[in-house]
């Protein structure tokens, strides 16, 4: 790999660390009010958490937190925190980057000649998001596959409760909110290395000359947007450049998949779930992608 190349790739690391990090302190400073100032009680009484419900519940707290899939990790740690299911927490952290206003606003301004794709874009979201976490509530032991610093949090002594309780609020939200932010931005720093690395090696005219049939475009635009690790709040503008190139089912499964999984998202996951959940989570949300998308490809060829 020479020097040009090398120059390229951190450019494209400057430009995902710009886009991420502001939504990642919003994620931060949300995260520490809501560990903080919201008390379990509260969260539990207002937020289902049966297994119809809860998922619904889920999907729709992003339009209360308008986050990105960088800035909405460290709200979902704290949802663990507070005793939230795990199942209404990955449906949240599924559709969270695509339901909520920043989002549905950019995706409006991008495709304002095909407003139906902001609408098809927001319920394909939702539904995959909704479904998963349908599924994954059948999990007898859930909290299994949290990682073990955040299974072991959930089995903190009272007395250990008790001191964190006599710190006065206001110190415990700026030393938490120091903190995490500091632990984010270094998974993010390591994702946006290995996405801008990836973009390199892998070059998006190599993606997208996969093919422009029905199943060959998604599978294209569903790699590019693991491949570029864009943020959701301006992927809509991107994926506009695409629209000569490929159908507007293949767009849509840049816009829905990209936002879910892509490799920043993949590593920053790893602060809440185990390995194997989290393949869990990308094989599913991969294979609802492609087949909603395909068939709408295939129905209109």
């Amino acid at each position: 790999m020479n020097w040009i190349l090398i120059q390229d790739a951190l450019m494209i690391f400057l430009g995902i660390l710009i886009e991420a990090v502001p939504f990642v302190l919003l994620g931060v400073l949300a995260s520490n009010i809501l560990k903080i100032y919201i008390s379990d009680a509260v969260l539990l009484k207002w937020l289902p958490q049966n297994r119809v419900l809860g998922p619904i519940a889920g999907s729709a707290l992003g339009f209360v937190f308008p986050v990105c899939e960088c800035g909405n990790i460290p709200v979902a740690r704290s949802m663990i925190l507070k005793r939230i299911s795990p199942h209404v927490v990955i449906s949240f952290l599924l559709a969270a980057p695509t339901f909520n206003p920043i989002v549905i606003f950019a995706t409006l301004a991008a495709f304002r000649n095909q407003p139906e794709i902001l609408f098809m874009r927001l319920g394909f979201s939702l539904g995959i998001a909704m479904i998963i976490g349908f599924l994954f509530s059948f999990s007898r032991t859930p909290h299994d596959y949290l990682r073990h610093h955040l299974a072991c949090s959930l089995d903190d002594s009272p007395t250990h409760l008790d001191a964190t309780k006599a710190t006065p609020r206001l110190t415990q939200f700026v030393n938490s909110s120091v903190h995490e932010f500091f632990e984010m931005s270094g998974v993010l720093v390591l994702g946006g290395l290995i996405a801008s690395f990836s973009q390199i090696i892998v070059p998006r005219e190599v993606i997208t000359s996969i093919g422009t049939g029905p199943v060959s475009s998604v599978l294209a635009m569903m790699l590019l947007a693991v491949v570029v690790s864009i943020c959701s709040n301006v992927d809509a503008f991107f994926a506009l450049s695409y629209t000569n190139t490929f159908t507007t089912p293949s767009i849509l499964a840049f816009l829905v998949f990209g936002p879910m999984i892509d490799i920043k998202a993949l590593i920053m996951l790893r602060t809440i779930f185990r390995t194997k959940i989290i393949i869990w989570i990308a094989l599913s949300t991969a294979a609802l992608t492609f087949l909603i998308t395909v068939f709408m490809n295939l129905n209109i060829s």
